[in-house]
């Protein structure tokens, strides 16, 4: 390796230079930079003191403006309050009616008439009194006398307790003056006075004060003799007819000996001046700072015509110098200003005296505030002076000392660093083991000590580096073989989603080759609604910390597939993460499978409504025949008139009993198809146990007794107990274990019914002793359409037991049983007890007398029927009416036009007509006026639990199934009949 070439020189002359580079001028410099932060820092400090002592003489001369307006504001503020005591004092006088004679002796003795007619008073009380001067410019109210002589005590005292004050008056429309002390008005006021165009008095009247409050006058000569004055005046109405003007005078030699009284700071001078700028009264000093002189005395012409107000040199906006401040100071209520003033600065603060507008004003000289600030900074100078001269002298002799040293020292470090040099070019060979060497300085010694273990150190460290370079080429083929034997596609990603890395055995599974791939974003790869998902993944997981998972679709180099990808950080050694990876499987096969699994879901749920739809068809067209069956086989046993001989008799017995079982096996059927849609519905609730058997055994009995079977029950046990089912089901899984128990028996055979309670269960057992089930059946007995093998023939269909067994499952019981072939079968099931029964299970009989009710008025039945056997069963059932008009239809339409017509009491409609459906009726019926209010019942065979609650959903009153129960349905008419009497 070659160096560039440089210039050497000595050990010793380095040193030196080393020294006057690294000692001595640096220290020079430092001293140096020292005595300059010295006279900078005596500066700044000079003018941070002077910034501070600005700062606080800014804010305590706010202060004492504020504080000397506040005592100005609460004297001025006592003469407001004595001016609005003596305005309602004044009003309470015109109340008081008083006439001349009222006026006592002395006042009367003093007042005097002129030739013109002017009312005075020519001498004072000899306690003091008030003076009169009634002006003969306008008509006088003399009785106006009476009344405000009155009220020379109030005046006196209100003048005895504000020492401010000169005066106290009251002025009157028509130029009636009263005023204390005592004045000799006759000298001052001329006869034909015009009171009313003085400030004093048209300044409170209601073109210049509409609010009728108190106020204060600007500064104007007294046209009663007491000088410059101000006053503080409000008006007195007596209703809204301005009286008069009440008055308190204060002198302007008054305020001016208050302010030259004042002790301001830093010898300041006060100025009290109006809103307008001009001033009001000032101090000695303030006279002579603004080239003023106070007027004493005024010249006037005795006319007495009108306002004489101080010259417009009184005005601060006038002067050269007070101008800035006198257009600030007229817009702001306190304040600070610095001014320019005959080449000097002067600091300026006001505030307002609160209930006046004035402001009181303080001059200051800004040499007055930092005088002292100067003096130090002068003091300072001198000293930095001396230091600068100190260092020189100081400087000189160190110079001579540091160079005779640094010879010494060079030779000193010279000899050990050329050893130490010989040392390194060896290990740089090397020989990285060098033989230990000892040297006086400390610090060449430890550097001596740290070579030698340097090179021990990269001896080992270059054996170590060797083996480790070893060891990470075979971990990188491990890595590689371990990447390309897994499917997942493997991606870095930094914060913005770029692909800074991919690893994958499969190319395929990209959306473009690798190479291309990296360094571009994932919203150049996907769409943007997608790209902003990702981003909004690896946003949360920078923001938690936290791995997360995701699905995207994407286009790759083999076509469209799934990926299931989860996002997780990549922590760094310090605990922070900058880069994302992006771990990804394909899961389109899995993806197909799910809409596989989705589309068989669906076809199988089209598949059970279509068998839902067939039952229901099915259930219309088989209970539409049935109900002209039963209904008419019904009518025959209800028929009084006509009795049927015992042969009919037993013969429709006959058509009802095959009538009822093809409905029980429809109704089956329809119950089977609802448990396994999962649309049946159960009401669990505490059922007595008692009176279901009763009812179950009293239904059996009969049909035991024909086949001479013995009937034994035994349910003692459970009585007064409570189980929880549904009543209904319940009846009817009994009623099918004790019929198959009698189907399946002998003739002369015997069945058993017991119940018994056990661990909170309620056991339900029917034991015969029939053909028995053999062992090869006992599996299948519960299946659909499973039947025992008999010789005899048995009714059934075989779906008895499996909806028996659906049904008690749904009430979280069970059923089993045990059979021998030829023997006979035990079958029970076991429901819940209930310990603490709260309700009993409603019971519902459908039951009714053989005698109709009669109704105390006609009524009309309107019915929409176009199966003319069904409409010929209810005609039947109606004419055991005798109150009953029935009218018929056959179609939706001309049904509309009968009821529109008649306005019957009821109205029945089948839903499956002609034409329009029995849902449009309806709809027909209530948009009409004459139709809206009739209660509308629904009759169909459509007998779903669907079909029903569409019917009810639809606005009918009431649902009736085909085929018709005969009593059900007359108490329905009955009860829908009576609600339309009520």
């Amino acid at each position: 390796m070659k160096f560039k070439q440089h210039t050497t020189y000595p050990l010793t002359r380095w040193v030196w230079q080393n020294f006057l580079k690294v000692a001595l001028i640096p220290l020079l410099v430092v001293e140096l930079a020292f005595v300059g932060i010295y006279f900078v820092a005596s500066e700044w400090s000079k003018n941070e003191m002077i910034d501070m002592i600005k700062s606080e003489a800014e804010e305590d001369m706010r202060e004492s403006a504020s504080r000397e307006a506040e005592i100005i504001s609460n004297q001025v503020r006592s003469i407001s309050n004595a001016t609005k005591l003596f305005q309602e004092e004044i009003k309470e006088t015109f109340q008081q009616p008083s006439t001349l004679d009222d006026i006592d002796q002395i006042d009367s003795n003093r007042m005097k008439e002129t030739e013109e007619g002017v009312l005075y008073t020519d001498h004072d009380q000899p306690d003091g009194g008030a003076s009169i001067f009634y002006s003969t410019r306008k008509g006088q109210e003399r009785e106006k006398l009476a009344q405000l002589l009155k009220s020379q005590e109030l005046m006196e005292n209100i003048y005895n307790s504000q020492p401010l004050a000169s005066s106290i008056y009251f002025n009157t429309s028509d130029s009636l003056n009263i005023i204390y002390p005592f004045v000799d008005e006759m000298e001052e006021f001329p006869s034909d006075l015009d009171i009313t165009k003085y400030n004093f008095y048209y300044r409170a009247d209601e073109d210049h004060n509409q609010n009728r409050e108190q106020l204060w006058t600007p500064a104007y000569w007294d046209p009663a003799g007491n000088g410059w004055i101000f006053s503080s005046i409000a008006p007195v109405y007596n209703k809204d007819q301005l009286e008069g003007v009440v008055g308190i005078d204060i002198t302007i030699g008054t305020i001016g000996d208050k302010i030259e009284d004042l002790d301001l700071p830093w010898q300041g001078v006060g100025v009290l001046v109006q809103d307008d700028a001009e001033i009001l009264a000032l101090s000695e000093d303030g006279e002579e700072l603004l080239e003023l002189e106070a007027l004493e005395d005024q010249e006037h012409d005795g006319s007495n015509a009108g306002d004489i107000y101080k010259p417009n040199t009184f005005n601060m906006l006038k002067h050269p110098y007070a101008k800035p401040l006198a257009t600030v100071l007229v817009g702001q209520e306190n304040g600070l200003k610095t001014l320019e003033w005959e080449g000097e600065k002067k600091f300026a603060a006001w505030s307002t005296v609160e209930g006046t507008g004035w402001r009181f004003l303080i001059f200051v000289d800004e040499s007055s505030i930092f005088k002292d600030v100067y003096t130090m900074n002068e003091k300072l100078v001198k000293i930095g002076a001396l230091m600068i001269l100190g260092l020189i002298f100081f400087y000189i002799f160190f110079f001579i000392v540091l160079y005779r040293n640094s010879h010494k020292v060079s030779q000193t470090i010279s000899k050990p660093l050329v050893e130490m040099n010989q040392m390194v070019k060896e290990i740089g060979e090397g020989n990285y083991f060098q033989r230990r060497r000892a040297f006086d300085i400390d610090e060449l010694d430890e550097t001596s000590k740290s070579i030698i273990e340097m090179g021990q150190n990269l001896g080992l460290s270059n054996k170590a580096l060797k083996e480790a370079q070893d060891e990470i080429r075979s971990k990188e083929g491990d890595l590689r073989a371990l990447v390309m034997s897994i499917d997942d596609v493997i991606m870095q990603l930094d914060r913005k989603g770029t692909y800074l890395n991919v690893w994958t055995n499969d190319e395929g599974k990209l959306s473009k080759p690798k190479n291309e791939l990296l360094q571009t974003t994932i919203g150049q790869v996907f769409s943007e609604e997608e790209a902003n998902l990702f981003m909004e993944t690896i946003d949360y997981v920078n923001e938690t910390g936290k791995a997360e998972n995701i699905e995207y679709v994407i286009e790759t180099l083999t076509g469209t597939r799934w990926f299931q990808g989860r996002i997780a950080p990549i922590i760094e050694s310090s605990g922070e993460f900058q880069h994302f990876v992006l771990t990804a499987r394909d899961i389109t096969p899995l993806k197909e499978m799910e809409k596989s699994l989705r589309d068989a879901k669906e076809e199988a749920e089209r598949a059970s409504q279509a068998k839902s739809d067939f039952l229901s068809s099915m259930s219309h067209e088989l209970r539409t025949p049935m109900n002209a069956i039963l209904g008419f086989a019904q009518l025959l046993q209800y028929d009084s008139d006509h009795q049927l001989s015992p042969t009919q008799d037993e013969s429709v017995e006959e058509i009802i009993k095959a009538g009822n079982h093809l409905l029980t096996i429809i109704n089956d059927i329809l119950d089977l198809a609802r448990v396994e849609s999962g649309k049946m519905s159960i009401s669990i609730e505490p059922v007595e146990v008692s009176p279901v058997i009763n009812e179950v055994v009293s239904i059996t009995q009969p049909l035991a007794k024909k086949r001479d079977i013995k009937l034994i029950v035994e349910e003692s046990a459970c009585h007064n107990q409570f189980v929880f089912a549904d009543r209904t089901r319940l009846k009817q899984v009994l009623l099918n274990l004790m019929s198959n128990a009698v189907k399946y028996n002998h003739e002369g055979g015997e069945i058993t019914f017991t119940c018994h309670v056990h661990n909170d269960k309620v056991s339900f057992s029917v034991i015969d002793t029939g053909i028995g089930i053999g062992e090869e059946e006992m599996d299948s007995i519960f299946e659909p359409f499973t039947r025992v093998p008999s010789n005899d023939i048995v009714e059934g269909t075989g779906i008895g037991l499996t909806l028996s067994k659906q049904l008690v499952s749904l009430m979280d019981g069970s059923i089993s049983l045990t059979s021998e072939s030829g023997k006979g079968s035990t079958f029970w099931i076991e429901l819940p007890l209930v310990n603490k029964p709260d309700r009993l299970s409603g019971q519902w009989y459908d039951q009714r007398d053989n005698v109709p009710i009669q109704f105390a008025e006609q009524k009309k039945v309107l019915y929409i029927e176009d199966n003319p056997a069904n409409l010929n069963l209810v005609r039947r059932i109606m004419e055991t009416y005798e109150q009953i008009e029935l009218i018929s239809s056959t179609t939706g339409e001309m049904g509309i036009d009968l009821a529109q017509a008649h306005e019957p009491n009821l109205i029945l409609i089948d839903l499956n007509l002609p034409g329009i459906d029995g849902f449009t009726v309806l709809s027909r019926l209530k948009d009409m006026h004459e139709t809206r209010d009739i209660p509308v019942i629904a009759i169909s065979a459509n007998a779903m639990p669907r079909d029903i609650e569409k019917g009810l959903a639809a606005g009918f009153d009431d649902y009736l199934t085909k085929p018709i129960q005969v009593g059900k349905f007359m108490k329905m008419v009955e009860t829908n009949l009576f609600k339309q009497s009520d």
